[in-house]
């Protein structure tokens, strides 16, 4: 008997109690208590699987033989067993006194396979799916990284990129998953047009955005991809550009790419509102913390009344009042900048608050998504660490170094809940790009002492094996040159923000008369002055040495026996 048929819900019953009645006598009253209340079996049956030993399915379910069980506890088991993600069905049924659990697993994935890629690596591709080698398959999966392998060749500017997938049954359960591209032409940007601008010109705009125009250069640059997400990214560009120029309402009203089939170029529009021009009025620090002295602070604020409107300038007196209350005890302390704005004289008042924020400690920071950074290397950038209090300021900064480091296409930082109500767990989820770049060149030289062809090569890694460190070593050489170099930066030198690296390097030189041959070496050291000032000290030293060539001996030779012969007439005169 299935378990479908073995259980009587009590609404049922109820139901069936009241149609019953018997003639002359009383109705009869059915118990409203599930038979699965008392179902017991003395023993459980796996079928089906063939990876998943039989046990560990067992394990995942509460129903156990010579226990009751009802049909809530069959609804959880097999829940269950579907949350384990092994399983594309299960089926539990009771039959007699065994309870049979059928399950088909999922295909386990052998090996991913691209064909007709040429563009992108396998490498890059692999990173962008779900499906790996020793996973589960599912139809769902492979849906999704079929589009995810399309949104990874607009990301290059091929967008009729076509995917087509097959997979290929090996047996015992497992599959070879093979991706087809065929990867399309490249899509350009034939022009970007700017409308609604008057205060400044839609080539001083094109400067400020990322997406580019093509050109010459774009096959070098690659800067000319149509990106929807790298659209947006320039909106914000715009935005930050218009509010740190006085533009208080400017507005991004539209921003849109039109392919042309026929060309397969793309025409971006981006309309725009600029609004009025403002500048700073009055400027005032109120504390509603008895023992902080706002007029004390006034001093640390860098917007001034009559200034043109500038919104990094608000940023940057947020983050200098708040490390100056902070550093008088106050680490919980927030600044909230409120702004008056008067439409009649476009002028924007400010006032910035400061408050006794809610007590909050960093119970831990969680880094993911660093396959290959290593976890000190985000946690240096950080000013605080776990334990400290938790200031929203400090984090946006760090938000911002991490950003600039250039390793990660994308940074984002939440914060979730932690053990108690005053904790707070920091979740810092990075994406990871290409930090190593491989650069090979060649020439032809008419001119000089040295003429002839000549080659060079480089390789420069910024995140070297994951450290943040920066390496380059380069070549190059010709038919009478040759030249070496190798440079090595450590940004975070004995724990500190230090930039301390060193170059190395070697050039020879043939001549027409004489070899010369230099080597030298470079120690440098860069010491922060604030966070975007920095100097740098350095010492080197260099041998260069000199020798005559074989070519250039009878030219000597010959000179010394004129001086020679000069010498002897003289004194016979």
């Amino acid at each position: 008997m299935k378990a479908a048929s073995k259980f009587l819900s009590a609404a049922s019953a109820a139901a069936l109690s009241a149609a019953l009645v018997l003639p002359g006598a009383l109705a009869v009253q059915f118990v409203a208590t599930s038979v699965a209340e008392a179902a017991v079996v003395s023993r459980v049956e796996v079928s089906g699987n063939q990876r998943v030993d039989a046990e560990t399915i067992r394990n995942y379910i509460s129903i156990k033989p010579g226990k009751a069980f009802s049909s809530a506890d069959i609804d959880s088991a097999v829940k269950a067993l579907f949350g384990t993600g092994l399983f594309s069905d299960v089926q539990i049924n009771q039959v007699g006194s065994t309870l049979v659990v059928k399950v088909s697993e999922y295909k386990v994935v052998n090996q991913v396979l691209f064909q007709g890629n040429k563009k992108l690596k396998d490498n890059a591709l692999q990173a962008a799916i779900q499906l790996k080698p020793r996973a589960t398959f599912s139809q769902q999966a492979l849906d999704t990284d079929v589009e995810a392998v399309k949104a990874a060749y607009r990301r290059i500017g091929r967008d009729d990129a076509a995917v087509t997938t097959q997979i290929m049954d090996l047996g015992d359960n497992r599959v070879n998953v093979v991706f087809n591209i065929t990867e399309g032409g490249r899509t350009q940007i034939a022009a970007i047009n700017f409308v609604g601008n008057s205060a400044y010109s839609s080539r001083r705009l094109s400067d400020v955005i990322n997406t580019k125009r093509s050109s010459w250069l774009s096959f070098v640059l690659r800067d000319d991809v149509y990106d929807e997400d790298k659209l947006r990214a320039d909106q914000e560009l715009l935005r930050r550009f218009y509010y740190n120029h006085g533009y208080a309402d400017f507005q991004v009203v539209s921003a849109v790419g039109e392919l042309d089939d026929t060309t397969n170029k793309y025409t971006v529009t981006i309309t725009v509102q600029e609004g009025e021009r403002y500048t700073f009025g009055d400027i005032s620090v109120e504390s509603t913390i008895p023992e902080v002295d706002s007029k004390s602070l006034e001093s640390v604020v860098e917007t001034h009344k009559g200034d043109v409107y500038n919104a990094k300038d608000v940023e940057n007196s947020i983050v200098a009042l708040t490390e100056k209350v902070a550093g008088s005890g106050y680490a919980f302390a927030q600044v909230t900048p409120r702004g008056d704005r008067n439409f009649e004289n476009h002028t924007i008042s400010v006032v910035y608050t400061i408050d006794q924020g809610t007590k909050a400690y960093i119970e831990r920071i969680e880094i993911r998504g660093n396959d290959r950074t290593r976890d000190y290397v985000i946690r240096r950038e950080f000013d605080v660490s776990e334990g400290d209090a938790f200031n929203q300021v400090l984090i946006q900064r760090a938000k911002k170094r991490l950003e600039a480091l250039d390793y990660f296409e994308k940074v984002d930082i939440s914060t979730v809940p932690g053990s108690a109500p005053d904790q707070v767990v920091l979740v810092v989820d990075v994406v990871e790009k290409s930090t190593g770049e491989f650069s090979v060149g060649a020439g032809y030289s008419t001119g000089g002492e040295t003429p002839g062809p000549s080659v060079e090569g480089s390789i420069t890694e910024r995140n070297f094996l994951g450290r943040g460190q920066y390496i380059k070593v380069s070549a190059g050489g010709g038919k009478h040159s040759r030249d070496y170099a190798l440079s090595f930066t450590e940004p975070y030198f004995l724990g500190r923000r230090i930039a301390a690296g060193f170059d190395i390097y070697k050039s020879t030189r043939e001549y027409s008369h004489y070899d010369s041959d230099v080597t030298g070496a470079t120690i440098r050291f860069g010491l922060p002055i604030t966070d975007s000032i920095s100097t740098q000290l350095a010492y080197n030293i260099s041998q260069e040495k000199y020798s005559l060539t074989t070519v250039a001996i009878p030219m000597v030779t010959a000179f010394l026996m004129a001086a020679a012969m000069f010498r002897r007439r003289s004194s016979m005169a």
